[in-house]
């Protein structure tokens, strides 16, 4: 098993409300240092949807697991989380990938 097989891949996706969209983007938008600071993180880009933009995803790339685990932890994911009912107009949507090709 290579390192790359320990990678963890997520895509966290958020829907603004319209009303709050500036707000809801600021908020993700400051999540970027912090989390590129954290050990493990290769990778943790925010994008913005063309279609829609009041939906925003991140793409993340852990070194593993514990990791993730120890960002799940850190205070600026925790502040996020608590913001979520107040900012996005559905649940935080998070799904965990593995890489094929």
């Amino acid at each position: 098993m290579n390192n790359d097989d320990k990678r963890i891949i997520l895509i966290a996706r958020a829907k603004a409300k319209p009303d709050l969209l500036e707000q809801a983007e600021k908020t993700l938008l400051a999540m970027i240092e912090p989390t590129r600071a954290e050990e493990g993180c290769i990778e943790y880009n925010l994008h913005q949807s063309e279609d829609d933009e009041t939906v925003f995803f991140f793409y993340e790339v852990w070194a593993s697991k514990e990791d993730l685990d120890e960002h799940a932890k850190t205070p600026h994911l925790m502040s996020l989380v608590e913001k979520a009912d107040e900012l996005f107009a559905e649940p935080l949507d998070v799904t965990s990938w593995k890489m094929i090709s």
